[in-house]
């Protein structure tokens, strides 16, 4: 008698997660709802000093998700255990503080079955506070087709990870993401990816990420050196990128650190933003940005942070008239 085949999952979701049981029923309840439903859920767990296991546990006995723990690691760590054990033909993921918008799946999944040559789908998405405010649709159109090596010199309005749908093909080619990185894991791994496969892009909000109160400037003090080590890495795996290449990437990453200074307030922050910004213009006197930070950071408080909000008002607007319905 021959055996029954298993039947294939066509997409593994990975969640990671620490301490955001309270979350997590909603991130959950958003991937339930999906129009598409051919797929598998694993939660990693690392290392939760909340309830999460006990918040879990009834999803698990009813065989809806697969729970993994793990001792404390990071989150790049448990993403890539996610990949590991996963089944699934496509990877997602989803933060177990973030959501995702219904069709999510169905419109991701018929986009890598049509275009099989794309290494991942990403979409644009909304971010959201934790009073359900919607802050706004962010744009991420720039990162579709063919875009590697000019990758390494965008920094305005990123990739999230929640809105990307990836062969998992794609990472015994590649690789997972790398542990050894700080910062800047995601990027890394869309770098990699886009240096052999063109990407594609829906351009609707097909995730919902969260804002919390709780993004210190001290996470922004900290960002520009794990930063320099994702370019750093770049450029030793492609040595043949020229100089003048290399230190207009190192000078759009200066100048960008410095703009999210500048919504801080205290004298470390603005010391930074102002380093930056310097740093910015040496490595490339043509970045108008390094001398828009630097001339910001002279402003005074109030000042900086009203054109600050002005402009963000702006780049939301312009983002929502580009996007799709």
């Amino acid at each position: 008698m021959k055996p029954i085949p298993v039947k294939k999952i066509e997409v593994s979701i990975v969640i990671p997660t620490y301490n955001h049981a309270s979350l997590l029923g909603e991130a959950l309840e958003s991937v339930f709802a999906q129009t598409y439903q051919d797929f598998e859920i694993i939660v990693v767990d690392d290392d939760s000093t909340d309830d999460t296991a006990g918040v879990l546990r009834p999803l698990v006995e009813q065989g809806l998700i697969r729970y993994i723990h793990q001792q404390k690691q990071g989150v790049s760590t448990a993403r890539n255990r996610g990949i590991a054990e996963a089944n699934g033909r496509y990877i997602a993921f989803l933060d177990s503080d973030d959501l995702f918008e219904p069709a999510k799946l169905d419109i991701q999944v018929k986009y890598l079955q049509d275009h099989p040559e794309a290494g991942l789908v990403q979409s644009g998405f909304t971010k959201f506070d934790n009073s359900g405010q919607d802050l706004g649709y962010r744009d991420t159109s720039w990162f579709s087709g063919r875009i590697y090596p000019q990758i390494l010199l965008y920094w305005t309005t990123l990739m999230a990870v929640d809105t990307v749908l990836v062969s998992k093909t794609v990472f015994d080619a590649i690789g997972l993401f790398d542990t050894t990185l700080s910062m800047g894991e995601d990027l890394d791994l869309w770098r990699r990816i886009a240096r052999e496969y063109p990407f594609g892009f829906i351009n609707k909000s097909l995730a919902r990420v969260r804002v919390h109160a709780g993004n210190t400037s001290g996470d922004k003090l900290r960002a520009t050196q794990g930063l320099l080590m994702y370019l750093e890495k770049a450029f030793k795996d492609d040595p043949g990128l020229s100089r003048q290449f290399r230190k207009r990437a190192f000078s759009r990453l200066f100048s960008t650190m410095a703009y999210n200074l500048l919504s801080e307030n205290g004298g470390e922050a603005l010391q930074a933003a102002r380093l930056n910004a310097r740093r910015a213009i040496v490595n490339d006197p043509g970045n108008w940005h390094g001398y828009m930070a630097y001339l910001s950071t002279l402003f005074g408080n109030n000042l900086r942070h009203a054109l600050i909000r002005r402009w963000r008002s702006l780049r939301a607007l312009l983002m929502s008239r580009n996007r799709s319905t």
